[in-house]
């Protein structure tokens, strides 16, 4: 079947998987969330993007057993799309073909999905606080059944996929020039104004150019809140956040 791997063969073992789940590195334990995702709920192929502010497709972060054509459209505007209507408007839910019975002859069920081989799949919508979209992670199996542990294995990682995508958005969003990344690094450490002029070298006046901007960009108030939002996202940690599935 184009573009998917085999199930069985490609999966690691639970040991390794357990290990990835109890690390402390978030790119880390998602990647274990996700091959337990795919070993629990049986899934064939699985992809977790993110959503940037104001864009209307998604960004992808990993995508594992589709061909990339799939994985492009799968990430497209398919908010837009009548077929995902309702998964879209319900973000509380993890949905499956079944709970959509349109899906299966839709333009995604029966043009892009079911040509690979799929006869199910799965789509979870994540969402912050105020309901807004921030990613969504997608599955896709050989066979129909979709059982109600399989959707309870599924919704058990929403809270991790939701904080891992929450903070790739920000960055995205934030945009952080290397200096305003050496200026957050300070104001989390506790440094004042005048302690990083002194470190770094810089006018007073300068720094506090770049602390306007740092807060302007994470969206924050004050510098504690950016201290707060830079530790809670990993946001200088970007060098750790890459999701690499293991061979």
């Amino acid at each position: 079947m184009a573009g998917q791997m085999t199930l069985m063969n490609e999966m690691r073992d639970i040991a390794s998987i357990a290990a990835d789940m109890a690390s402390t590195d978030t790119s880390v334990r998602v990647r274990g969330a996700i091959d337990f995702l795919r070993l629990e709920a049986r899934c064939d192929t699985f992809l977790l993007a993110y959503k940037t502010p104001g864009a209307k497709g998604f960004n992808l972060i990993t995508s594992v057993g589709y061909s990339e054509p799939v994985a492009r459209y799968l990430t497209s505007d398919i908010q837009a799309k009548p077929e995902f209507t309702k998964q879209f408007a319900d973000q509380t839910r993890v949905w499956d073909w079944d709970d959509v019975p349109e899906f299966y002859d839709s333009y995604s069920g029966a043009e892009v999905l079911r040509p690979e081989g799929f006869t199910n799949g799965f789509l979870m919508v994540l969402h912050d606080g105020a309901g807004d979209v921030v990613g969504m992670c997608q599955g896709n199996m050989e066979r129909p059944d979709f059982t109600p542990r399989n959707r309870s294995t599924v919704e058990a990682v929403r809270p991790l996929f939701t904080k891992y995508v929450t903070k790739l958005r920000t960055r995205a969003r934030a945009r952080l020039t290397p200096r305003e990344q050496e200026i957050l690094a300070l104001l989390r450490s506790g440094l004042s104004n005048a302690e990083i002029s002194d470190r770094l070298y810089l006018s007073p006046r300068t720094v506090s150019t770049h602390v306007e901007r740092v807060l302007r960009k994470l969206g924050v108030a004050n510098r504690v809140a950016a201290a707060v939002q830079a530790t809670e996202l990993e946001l200088l940690d970007a060098g750790r956040d890459a999701v690499t599935p293991l061979p």
